[in-house]
């Protein structure tokens, strides 16, 4: 039998493929748990931003770039769809997320939840995110299970649970660096009112940018999540004006710019980071000030309920939480605030808290530099 031979001399093509080992494909991450920023009977917020978390999940159409989701090569669409998540028994959610969408991009979420007997509920969606034209909450989603009143998913007698699925869908180049998830038990909204406090940051009082809604006539009067929004970013360095604020978190179904994940939403899309939790009290909120974070809070009073409030009334208002003064009373900018020199006041502690617990369940925007230290 004939030997085979290699010829004398090989094209220098092939020698260099002989030499060269193959590229190496990088691992998937470990997977990880997701960060879990509020943790407690009431309230539950877990944050995923890392690749260990998003690994969790199943990728369709989409890949990692270090901790960021990005449309695989060649799709205009992909989907991340989340493991079942289990947490503490909740009747209300409330998803955030940080995105980068660019001119042409835009974000979908969606939320699913296990009811008794294993059975799930429809995907409830919280509208298309965009930083350009197109943004929207979904109206008319209520059926047995429950309903999404523009930002909030309300459960409904057995699809009272403990376990849920997200699914988040990127479109034409959108980016996803976070997702978070709060849900609450709403029977437990006030049991946090009046929790003893450490006091160490009482006295301490965060160099909060001072802005009124009022000043400005074409809408301003409407404008106090914008204008709250407006006035941490500058905290930041990043100085947006409010009527841009206004146009940037504009809901056109909601037909306002009071939406809250498209809030902080929209303070990711400058470079930030964020998400929507609420907290069981305001000893809760010091851990904010503490670590140099002032937080947006969601308040209702009518007229006499709030001494010194800026305006007599209103059924739901936006505000910058910036400190506390020396007897633990919040000190805070008020969007509502006639002019720009009369923005910073203080409201007594027993009496805010009711009503911030009362009205938003203890809802805030917590928006930060990324890398700042959150508490957990």
């Amino acid at each position: 039998m004939q030997k085979s031979t290699l010829p004398a001399l090989l094209p220098a093509a092939l020698l260099l493929a002989a030499c060269t080992t193959a590229p190496q494909v990088q691992a998937p991450p470990r997977a990880e748990a997701p960060l879990k920023v509020t943790d407690s009977a009431y309230s539950t917020t877990l944050v995923w931003n890392t690749g260990g978390h998003w690994t969790n999940g199943t990728l369709d159409g989409l890949r990692l770039s270090g901790d960021t989701l990005v449309l695989a090569p060649g799709k205009t669409e992909g989907t991340l769809t989340s493991n079942v998540i289990t947490v503490n028994a909740y009747d209300q959610l409330i998803p955030s997320w940080n995105a980068e969408t660019g001119a042409k991009g835009s974000l979908r979420v969606e939320v699913r939840h296990q009811k008794n007997g294993d059975t799930w509920t429809k995907w409830y969606t919280f509208g298309t995110w965009s930083q350009a034209e197109g943004r929207a909450s979904v109206d008319d989603q209520k059926d047995a299970d429950g309903t999404v009143w523009t930002d909030t998913n309300n459960l409904y007698g057995s699809a009272v649970t403990t376990r849920y699925q997200y699914r988040v869908t990127l479109k034409d180049g959108a980016t996803l660096g976070q997702v978070a998830i709060n849900t609450v038990n709403t029977d437990l909204g006030l049991a946090g009112a009046g929790a003893a406090s450490d006091r160490s940051v009482w006295g301490k009082v965060l160099n909060v940018p001072e802005r009124s809604q009022m000043i400005y006539p074409d809408g301003g009067e409407v404008w106090c999540s914008p204008t709250s929004t407006s006035m941490v970013m500058a905290f930041y360095g990043i100085d947006v004006s409010v009527p841009d604020a206004a146009r940037g978190t504009y809901d056109a179904v909601y037909d306002g710019t009071g939406n809250w994940p498209f809030n902080v939403a929209y303070a990711a899309e400058q470079g930030l980071r964020g998400f929507v939790t609420r907290l069981p009290s305001l000893a809760d909120a010091e851990k904010y000030i503490g670590a140099g974070i002032p937080v947006v809070a969601s308040i209702r009073w009518k007229e006499g309920e709030l001494p010194g409030a800026a305006i007599p009334s209103s059924s739901g208002h936006l505000l910058v939480i910036v400190g506390f003064d020396e007897q633990g009373n919040p000190v805070v900018n008020d969007p509502a605030a006639a002019d720009n020199d009369s923005v910073q006041r203080t409201y007594p502690r027993a009496i805010f808290e009711k009503l911030w617990l009362g009205a938003s369940g203890g809802m805030v925007y917590v928006i930060h530099k990324n890398g700042m230290t959150v508490p957990l």
